[in-house]
């Protein structure tokens, strides 16, 4: 029997003797991504399959509601976590929204490259010599 190549790692394997056909090895990083590829494709082509996998987390939660109360009063570690991103997303948010605030486009620019070694300039493009105004100038 001949090696095949697999389809996601590109190494070269030997299929099962009693699957020839097979074109995945059997990493478990490869086989998750066959199963990943074969569920996305099912939803898109298989109405009932895709009813189904929307209803089932539904379903589960109806007859779970307290499950997350719980969670969160187990896990208080996970709680501050999240209420730290949710602020960091807040905040990203709202410097976003303030685009045309020349103070908050350069904070904007920073917040996002926190680690930048370089601040980002506090110039809006309007503050900047246009090209022929710059070219005059020299």
């Amino acid at each position: 029997m001949s090696d095949c190549r697999c389809r996601y790692c590109q190494q070269t394997f030997r299929p099962a003797p009693y699957h020839p056909q097979q074109v995945v090895c059997s990493k478990p990083a490869c086989q998750r991504e066959r199963r990943n590829d074969y569920r996305r494709q099912k939803i898109a082509c298989d109405s009932v399959y895709q009813q189904v996998c929307l209803d089932s987390p539904r379903k589960w939660r109806r007859s779970n509601p307290d499950y997350w109360k719980k969670y969160r009063q187990d896990h208080p570690e996970q709680v501050e976590r999240n209420r730290r991103q949710q602020r960091w997303r807040d905040r990203k948010r709202r410097l976003a929204n303030l685009a045309n605030n020349n103070l908050a486009i350069s904070q904007v620019l920073i917040f996002q490259c926190p680690y930048a070694s370089e601040q980002a300039s506090s110039a809006s493009c309007k503050q900047h010599l246009s090209g022929a105004a710059a070219s005059a100038a020299v």
